[in-house]
């Protein structure tokens, strides 16, 4: 079912598109770095055919492809792939909750002084030794659940040149929120989509958002932070750490979006201590969060202590997502320097990396604790590439 209903715009290919989009996906989930290395792994006689058929791509088959591809059947497949894990209760909730939260953030593929003879780059300056230097650069919105594992993401959007990061979100959002209207209850932000016409637009889909506050020279912050010193805390301890909790009403600061806004505030010392020539040495970490609640008319009024832990989740996209997909799925390797190959390899690193999280956590509970994930990758490997000589999966130790 993964590649047959995919197509790109290849005119009487030799290989069929689900055999280049099998391979990818099979390379993808075993760590393979580069087109190249996946390429010379389909040379060899005897290994892949199980999973990519008979007609292995070559690594410019794969690379003519991607620069082909529908972009808008990957993207089906990443919201069947969602819609299916919700409604088969695939996923495993890391705090008590019965919102579905998302946050939508952005990440960078590409970087290059080198000019390239690509349309698509954004540009910035930047100080080079003693000169300033033009260095070209890709950036993409990713929407991905936050709160539940395994970390989905819902659908991805590349910025254009010359456009903010906020007009690719909201075309993200418009997209996936007008074909599933339903699927999601809230989303997390960072401080940069704190705008008043995209909080407008996104109030009309009836979503909870929760924005991070943290320009300190606008009104809304200095406000937040004048009422903070009038209003007692709620004060929380938990081990070595204590968290003192504001939850304020209705401010009316922001001029600009015509309407109340929640601010939730939550400053938290942790005490952490490690053992330094013999002795031990303590250090206080303080960390100081307002985030900006806004809500739509008629919802009703979320628990600010659960606002917290959305704001907190959103940091689950950092470490449980754009981290592992970086340090050991290769995310910030560019496979093919085509906008259009870019975003489909994209997906389909993110369909690898969904599908396999689902496997090993879901169906292999006993194994799972008891090897690391890229051991568990190449184990895969040994299924995908090799002869059928019975399933290691099948007899995993439990």
């Amino acid at each position: 079912m993964l590649g047959t209903q995919l197509k790109d715009g290849r005119k009487s290919p030799s290989v069929p598109t689900a055999s280049v989009v099998l391979g990818l996906f099979g390379g993808f989930a075993v760590r393979f770095g580069s087109l190249n290395q996946l390429g010379a792994q389909f040379k060899i006689p005897g290994r892949w055919e199980r999973w990519v058929g008979s007609r292995k791509p070559s690594a410019d088959t794969m690379a003519y492809s991607l620069d082909r591809l529908y972009l808008n059947l990957l993207r089906r497949l990443l919201w069947t792939i969602a819609m299916l894990c919700k409604r088969k209760k695939v996923f495993r909730r890391l705090f008590p909750d019965i919102h579905w939260v998302a946050a939508l953030d952005g990440i960078e593929t590409y970087k290059s002084q080198k000019k390239d003879n690509c349309p698509h780059c954004l540009t910035r300056r930047l100080v080079s030794g003693d000169e300033y230097v033009t260095e070209y650069y890709h950036r993409d919105v990713v929407l991905q659940l936050v709160g539940v594992t395994p970390a989905v993401v819902l659908d991805v959007e590349a910025l254009r040149p010359g456009e903010t990061e906020a007009a690719a979100g909201l075309r993200l959002l418009r997209r996936f929120l007008g074909r599933h209207p339903r699927y999601l209850d809230a989303i997390t932000l960072d401080a940069f989509y704190l705008q008043a016409p995209f909080v407008k637009e996104l109030l009309r889909y009836g979503l909870h958002l929760v924005i991070v506050l943290k320009q300190e020279n606008r009104e809304l912050y200095q406000d937040a932070l004048g009422l903070c010193e009038s209003i007692p805390a709620k004060i929380t301890k938990v081990g070595t750490e204590e968290i003192r909790f504001w939850d304020l009403g209705e401010l009316r600061t922001w001029s600009q979006l015509g309407r109340g806004v929640r601010v939730v505030r939550s400053v938290e010392k942790e005490l952490t201590g490690k053992r330094k020539n013999g002795d031990f040495v303590f250090k206080q970490t303080v960390r100081d969060w307002f985030w900006c609640v806004i809500s739509p008319e008629g919802r009703g009024r979320v628990d600010g202590e659960l606002i917290a832990k959305w704001g907190h989740a959103r940091w689950d996209e950092e470490t449980r997502g754009f981290c592992e997909l970086t340090q050991h799925w290769h995310l910030d390797h560019c496979y093919r320097h085509n906008a259009n190959a870019m975003l489909a390899a994209l997906m389909i690193l993110f369909l690898a990396f969904t599908l396999t999280t689902i496997f090993f956590q879901r169906n292999l509970k006993g194994i799972w604790k008891k090897f690391a994930r890229v051991a568990l990758a190449r184990l895969l490997m040994d299924d995908l590439a090799g002869h059928y000589y019975g399933s290691f999966w099948s007899t995993a130790p439990a």
